[in-house]
């Protein structure tokens, strides 16, 4: 006979705290500008050039979006198909962080910002902000660890609707006079009428 593992509520709230928290720091990422630039034209004089992090980096809100249906995905699912979306969210952290590193190393230094008029000669450097890429970094990172979590403790997070069997399963009386007054209750049936 195997022992009953006990579940955990708190652990899969935990799960979609982090979740929910990691599609709002990739939506404010996604709004937040994340390069500037000023341009001369021969018209216009200086023009400047400014890229949101929608621009820059256009899978941010996609995942956002991903992210809140992990919440839906992890609370509906169980078993080996919770883990699998769990496994998914880990490799949604791993790209985020990804992508935030080669934005700090490589892309920024070449990103040319839209809106930049024909013609348009660079004036200096581009002005990079570090908040969007940070609030991507911390998505990454909130996903990584309620992936890990859903990855190796699926199993200890109760499952939505476990307590129901599906049509045509048989339920097993109970013997407990008092469970059984509940159970006619809970059918709908009225526990008081001797027929």
């Amino acid at each position: 006979m195997t022992a009953r593992r006990e579940t955990s509520p708190r652990l899969l709230w935990s799960v979609v705290l982090l979740l929910v928290a990691a599609a709002g720091l990739l939506w404010g990422a996604s709004a937040l500008t994340w390069a500037s630039r000023q341009y001369r034209t021969p018209f216009s004089g200086e023009v400047g050039a400014v890229a949101s992090g929608a621009v820059a980096r256009p899978e941010l809100v996609p995942l956002a979006l991903a992210a809140l249906a992990a919440v839906a995905a992890v609370l509906a699912t169980g078993g080996l198909l919770r883990r699998v979306v769990g496994v998914l969210t880990l490799l949604g952290g791993v790209l985020l962080l990804w992508r935030a590193g080669t934005w700090w190393f490589t892309a920024s230094a070449g990103f040319v910002p839209p809106g930049v008029p024909s013609g348009g000669e660079p004036v200096g450097e581009p002005v990079l902000t570090p908040f969007g890429p940070l609030l991507v970094v911390l998505a990454g990172l909130a996903l990584l660890a309620a992936g890990a979590l859903v990855a190796v403790r699926a199993g200890r997070m109760p499952a939505m609707g476990a307590r129901y069997s599906a049509p045509g399963a048989e339920k097993r009386k109970s013997t407990d006079p008092d469970k059984r007054l509940w159970d006619a209750l809970d059918e709908g049936a009225d526990p008081t009428d001797e027929r």
